[in-house]
């Protein structure tokens, strides 16, 4: 199955977001394919499982490699803890169709999310860089 190409409404939304937006939006992309992988596991669709899940752990990589460890300090080191710890899980899952450690990675993933959903609208607590977290995940459904 290959993935759809993002529409052109979908395409401005991701241009034009804040970081934290886009962060946000990359969380939500990942809870949507590890849902995704647990129930093509549970439906014994392996090859589709595994494209869920590598892409769900491509997100997560691009998001631990995007951190900036020597401004981000302790923060940037727990999240890249969390990172590794979702990471792990993820490959558990793809491995051994864990559906345990899918919901374990969902649960550290959707709390980030939340986490940086409560500090998108203040400016001054959300990172303002340019690089485009985004540029090698594909947000398209």
């Amino acid at each position: 199955m290959k993935p759809q190409k993002p529409d052109s409404y979908r395409k401005t939304q991701i241009e034009t977001a804040n970081p934290a937006t886009l962060i946000i939006m990359l969380f939500d992309r990942a809870i949507a394919l590890l849902d995704k992988a647990k129930k093509e596991i549970q439906e014994k669709d392996y090859e589709q499982k595994g494209y869920s899940l590598t892409k769900a752990n491509e997100i997560i990589a691009e998001l631990a490699s995007s951190l900036d460890m020597e401004k981000g300090g302790e923060i940037a080191t727990s999240l890249k803890r969390l990172y590794g710890f979702v990471i792990q899980q993820i490959l558990d899952a793809d491995m051994n169709l864990n559906t345990n450690a899918i919901d374990n990675a969902k649960k550290v993933v959707s709390e980030l999310r939340e986490s940086w959903a409560s500090i998108k609208d203040n400016p001054d607590a959300v990172p303002q860089n340019s690089d485009n977290t985004t540029s090698n995940v594909d947000l398209s459904g």
